[in-house]
C-alpha cells in the first residue's frame, strides 16, 4: 500500500486537528487581528452559554465580567502583538451573569510570512477548584456553626498585634475569653439542635455589642475569645466584660422555648501580663476558670489586684451616678483671708460627696472617675450654678461681700460655650460677674495657648476674675505667663509645706510674690497649716492665704457662724499692725 499524497495527509491532519478542538473540555476561542471572533468550540460554547452562531463576528469583551481595568487588557494585548504568548486567570460572565474564572493560555498564530494572523485563547474552567479551595480556607480559619472566625484564626490576629506592640505601633488591649455557665446542663435540656441556636444567638448578640474592630472568635464548645485592639486601661475592659454579661442576661428565644443563660468572662491584658500568643491565650483561659469558680455571671482579670481594681471602680461608677440622681452631692467653703486685714476676701467652693450611710468620699477619688465617666461637665455645671445661688443669698442675708471661687476641669475648660454657660449661671442667681472668681490650673493652657488666651480674656471680659490655681506645680513658665489675662497666682501647697524650713521654698515664694507683683497679679498661698508659715507669708508680702490653720473647708450655714466667731490666727496678726 503506497503512502497517501501530501494533499491528503494535510486534510487528514486538519480533521483530526479539527475533531480533537471540537471535543476537548478546553474552552478554545480563535479571534482575527481585528480582535472579532472567528471560531469557538463547543466547550466554549457550554461554559458561556452563548452560541456559535451569536459569538462569531463579535469581540471577547461578550462575557466581559467587569472585575478586570483597562490596565490589565491592555498588558495582555501588548505580549501578544510582541509575538509572545500570555497567561493568565480571567473572571468572565456567562450569559445567565453568573462569573466564572478561566485560566487561559493565549497565543499568537503565524502564517508562512511570519505574519501574526490569528489569535487563539485555551482555557480550562476553574470556578468550582477555586471555590473548593476557598471553602476549605474558610474551614480552616472560620467556625462552621457560627461564622465566626475560630481560634487559629484569631491566634494569627494576636501575632500580629503582638508584633505591631513590639515595633512601637500598638497600644495596650486585651484579650478576653468568655464561656456559658452551665451549658453542658442546658445543651442537654434543650438538645443539641437548640443548643446549636443557642450559641449562634450569643454569636450574633456579641457582635451587635461589641467595638467594630474587635475580633470575635468561637474557641470550642461553649467559650469565645474576644481581642480588643485598644484599650486605655483596665476599667475600659472591665466596662465591656460587664456590658457582655449583661447583654447575655436577656432572655434568647429558642423556638417555643424562653432560655436564660449567665456567662462568665476572664481576662488578660498586654503587655501587662504578657508579650506572646500562648501565654496571653492561658491567662485568659485561666481568668474564665477563676471567674467560674467565683460562681460565674462575672468577670476575673487574670491578677487578683487588677479583679479588684475593677470591681472597686464598677462600684463607684454605679454609687456615682446614684449620688447624682439622689443629690448626695454638696458644697463646702474654704475661706481665703486677706492679710491686709484679716478680712474674708473670697471663698473657694469645694465639692464633697457623703454616701447614705454617712461615709465621706475623698475628692481625690471621685473627681477622678467623674472625669473618666465624661460626667465631670454636667458636675462641675450643678458646681457653678450652686455656688452662685449661695453667694447671693449670703448677700442678701447682709454679710460682707465677697467673691466665690469656683475651679474649672479641663473639660470644663474646653467647651466652646463656657462663657454661656457661666452667664446662665451667673443670671440665674441674680449675681454681678464681679463675685465670681474661676480657678484653672496651668496644665489646662499649655496645649493650645491661643485658645486658652482667648477663652480666658472672654471671661475676663464679662467682669469675672481669672486665677491660675497650684502655680509652681505644674509647667510653670514665664514666657507664657505674661500672656495669660489673670488676676491671681495661687501658690501651690507643696512651696509652703516646708516654707519655714527649707531656703529654697522660701526663695521660690518670694520670687513668686515679687514677679507677681511687678505683673500686677495678686498672690495666694495654699495650704497654710501652721502659724510660722503665716509669719513670713506676712513678711513677704503675699496678700492672701487660705489653709486649714486659717479655717478648715465648711458648709454654708456653718460659714455663716464661722464669721462672727474670734479668730485663732488674730494674734499672728496683731504684731504687724494688719489686724
Amino acid at each position: 500500500m503506497s503512502a497517501p499524497e501530501p494533499e491528503q495527509q494535510f486534510q487528514d491532519s486538519y480533521r483530526l486537528f479539527t475533531e480533537i478542538v471540537q471535543q476537548t473540555a478546553d474552552l478554545v476561542l480563535v479571534t482575527n487581528t481585528q480582535g472579532y471572533i472567528v471560531y469557538v468550540n463547543p466547550a466554549w460554547e457550554k461554559c458561556t452559554g452563548y452560541s456559535k452562531t451569536e459569538a462569531l463576528e463579535q469581540r471577547p469583551s461578550l462575557i466581559s465580567s467587569g472585575k478586570h481595568d483597562k490596565a490589565f487588557f491592555e498588558r495582555i494585548w501588548q505580549t501578544l502583538v510582541s509575538g509572545q504568548s500570555a497567561q493568565e486567570i480571567v473572571i468572565n460572565k456567562n450569559r445567565s451573569g453568573e462569573f466564572f474564572y478561566e485560566e487561559k493560555t493565549l497565543t499568537p498564530v503565524r502564517n508562512e510570512q511570519n505574519q501574526i494572523v490569528y489569535f487563539v485563547s485555551i482555557g480550562k474552567d476553574i470556578t468550582r477548584q477555586l471555590q473548593q479551595e476557598d471553602k476549605l480556607t474558610y474551614l480552616t480559619h472560620y467556625d462552621a456553626l457560627t461564622g465566626l472566625p475560630n481560634r487559629s484564626l484569631l491566634a494569627d490576629r494576636l501575632d500580629q498585634r503582638l508584633k505591631e506592640a513590639q515595633e512601637g505601633e500598638g497600644s495596650p488591649f486585651a484579650l478576653l475569653c468568655l464561656g456559658l455557665d452551665r451549658f453542658k446542663t442546658i445543651n442537654e435540656s434543650l438538645g443539641n439542635r437548640l443548643g446549636d441556636q443557642l450559641l449562634k444567638q450569643t454569636a450574633q448578640r456579641l457582635q451587635s455589642c461589641l467595638p467594630k474592630d474587635a475580633t470575635i472568635s468561637r474557641s470550642s464548645g461553649d467559650e469565645f475569645l474576644i481581642l480588643l485592639q485598644s484599650i486605655k486601661n483596665t476599667r475600659a475592659a472591665a466596662y465591656i466584660a460587664h456590658k457582655i454579661i449583661h447583654e447575655l442576661e436577656r432572655p434568647f428565644e429558642l423556638g417555643e422555648t424562653e432560655t436564660y443563660i449567665t456567662a462568665s468572662v476572664g481576662i488578660t491584658l498586654s503587655p501587662h501580663d504578657g508579650n506572646t500568643t500562648d501565654q496571653l491565650l492561658s491567662n485568659a483561659d485561666i481568668a474564665l476558670h477563676r471567674a467560674k469558680q467565683a460562681g460565674g455571671q462575672s468577670y476575673h482579670f487574670f491578677t487578683d489586684e487588677l479583679t479588684k481594681e475593677a470591681v472597686n471602680r464598677f462600684q463607684m461608677e454605679n454609687q456615682l451616678r446614684q449620688a447624682l440622681l439622689h443629690k448626695e452631692f454638696y458644697l463646702e467653703y474654704q475661706p481665703r483671708i486677706s492679710l491686709a486685714d484679716g478680712s474674708v476676701r473670697g471663698v473657694e467652693a469645694l465639692i464633697r460627696w457623703q454616701k447614705p450611710d454617712g461615709t465621706r468620699v475623698s475628692p481625690a477619688e471621685f473627681i477622678p472617675q467623674l472625669e473618666e465617666m465624661g460626667l465631670i461637665t454636667s458636675v462641675g455645671e450643678w458646681v457653678l450654678h450652686t455656688a452662685c445661688i449661695q453667694t447671693r443669698i449670703w448677700q442678701q442675708a447682709g454679710l460682707p461681700e465677697f467673691k466665690v471661687s469656683v475651679n474649672l476641669s479641663a473639660k470644663q475648660f474646653m467647651q466652646k460655650d463656657l462663657c454661656q454657660i457661666v452667664d446662665k449661671c451667673l443670671n440665674h442667681a441674680d449675681l454681678d460677674a464681679g463675685s465670681l472668681e474661676l480657678e484653672v490650673t496651668e496644665s489646662l493652657m499649655i496645649e493650645d495657648l491661643d485658645t486658652s488666651v482667648r477663652m480666658l480674656q472672654n471671661l475676663k471680659d464679662m467682669g469675672i476674675s481669672i486665677a491660675i490655681d497650684d502655680f509652681g506645680a505644674g509647667y510653670s513658665s514665664l514666657g507664657y505667663l505674661k500672656h495669660l489675662p489673670v488676676n491671681t497666682l495661687k501658690i501651690d501647697k507643696g512651696f509652703i509645706d516646708d516654707l519655714a524650713t527649707d531656703v529654697a521654698d522660701a526663695a521660690i515664694v518670694q520670687a513668686v510674690i515679687s514677679m507677681a507683683h511687678r505683673m500686677g497679679l495678686e498672690v495666694t498661698a495654699e495650704g497654710v497649716e501652721e502659724p510660722d508659715q503665716l509669719d513670713l507669708l506676712v513678711s513677704l508680702g503675699c496678700e492672701e492665704v487660705q489653709g486649714f490653720y486659717l479655717a478648715r473647708p465648711m458648709p454654708a450655714q456653718r460659714l455663716e457662724d464661722w464669721l462672727l466667731e474670734p479668730k485663732a490666727y488674730s494674734k499672728h496678726l496683731l504684731p504687724n499692725g494688719l489686724y
